[in-house]
């Protein structure tokens, strides 16, 4: 059996039945829920004994030994998307195979969608005037119906993809702004800097990776290049925006806006956002199912992409969604 690792702080990963459904699929598993408890030098152990690690969000970096003694382990797969805080380019660039969700985070794409329309039709406003009788909507200089409509997208990776196809699937008239995109469908206008995005487009998705180049990029001058009324949505991450500065324009009725997303994600109430009226937060859930009864929430099955990498790995074909040296450069 292949040695596999879990190293994640979510109890749901180690679930039994998730257990028995790696024993079944060809792994002997070491769960590794003690991790926080376990030296530096008993953490690289534990890594180069087995051949495979399995991470979630709240996982540790692996140790930089790894690097030039990697011991056994070939391939880190990744649940979700960002993967830069749990491997060093070096360590990919020595070998180790990185995998992630890849093109499978449809909730998010359906997500960024959902929070668009409710922006763009001010849902909130709308429930507040029914309540109250006091009608707070912003004045919007073009119509709001989609297939009459610009939007631009920051961002044309996986979920971006995902994105402007529902989009125009709805009518509207996509444009991107995406450096690295290839193989870009001939009816998506491609823009060549996001001045020209933001000031051709009625709404703006910020779908992009963090990294240097896109820390801040959002600027107060972009967003006034938006038409009175303007959406800007954010489903990527918070500093990609200039958030006082959204928040300025928001509270003084220039725009509008929808984040799932901000600077400091661990103080939501205190962000400048929610003191104004016409942005909605949804606290990096959009993308996220809730509700389920009680006895779905104590197991979450692992995901598809996941069972079938692994089945892959096991029979020696391919891995999908790998995060090559260069795709990682472009990761949050």
């Amino acid at each position: 059996m292949i040695p596999l690792l879990i190293l994640a702080a979510d109890d749901q990963l180690y679930h039994p039945r998730n257990l028995q459904q790696l024993a079944e699929a060809g792994y002997r598993v070491t769960a590794g829920r003690d991790w926080k408890q376990w030296s530096p030098s008993e953490l690289l152990a534990h890594c180069r004994a087995a051949e495979v690690i399995i991470t979630g969000r709240r996982s540790p970096h692996l140790p930089e030994g790894l690097i030039d003694d990697p011991g056994r382990v070939r391939w880190l797969c990744h649940l979700h998307g960002t993967v830069r805080h749990l491997v060093s380019r070096e360590h990919i660039a020595a070998g180790l195979q990185v995998t992630n969700w890849g093109d499978t985070p449809r909730p998010v794409a359906q997500g960024s969608i959902a929070l668009l329309l409710a922006t763009l039709h001010q849902v909130m406003a709308l429930d507040r005037y029914a309540r109250t009788g006091r009608d707070e909507r912003i004045c919007q200089h073009y119509l709001t119906d989609l297939p009459q409509m610009q939007v631009g997208l920051y961002g044309y990776g996986p979920i971006g993809r995902q994105i402007a196809e529902k989009l125009k699937g709805l009518g509207a008239t996509v444009a991107i702004h995406d450096p690295y995109a290839s193989d870009v469908p001939g009816d998506i206008r491609i823009c060549p800097s996001l001045e020209t995005l933001f000031e051709t487009s009625h709404a703006v998705i910020v779908i992009c990776g963090l990294n240097e180049q896109t820390r801040g990029s959002v600027t107060r001058q972009l967003l006034e290049r938006l038409p009175q009324g303007g959406v800007l949505i954010n489903t990527a991450r918070g500093p990609i925006v200039e958030e006082q500065a959204l928040a300025d324009l928001v509270g003084a009725g220039r725009i509008l806006a929808g984040c799932d997303v901000i600077e400091d994600e661990s103080n939501w109430p205190a962000s400048p956002l929610a003191q104004v009226e016409g942005a909605i937060l949804t606290r990096h859930q959009i993308g996220i199912g809730v509700g389920q009864p009680p006895e779905r929430r104590e197991h979450e099955p692992l995901p598809d992409f996941v069972m079938d990498n692994l089945t892959a790995y096991r029979e020696g074909r391919p891995l999908q969604h790998l995060v090559s040296a260069d795709v990682y450069d472009l990761k949050t």
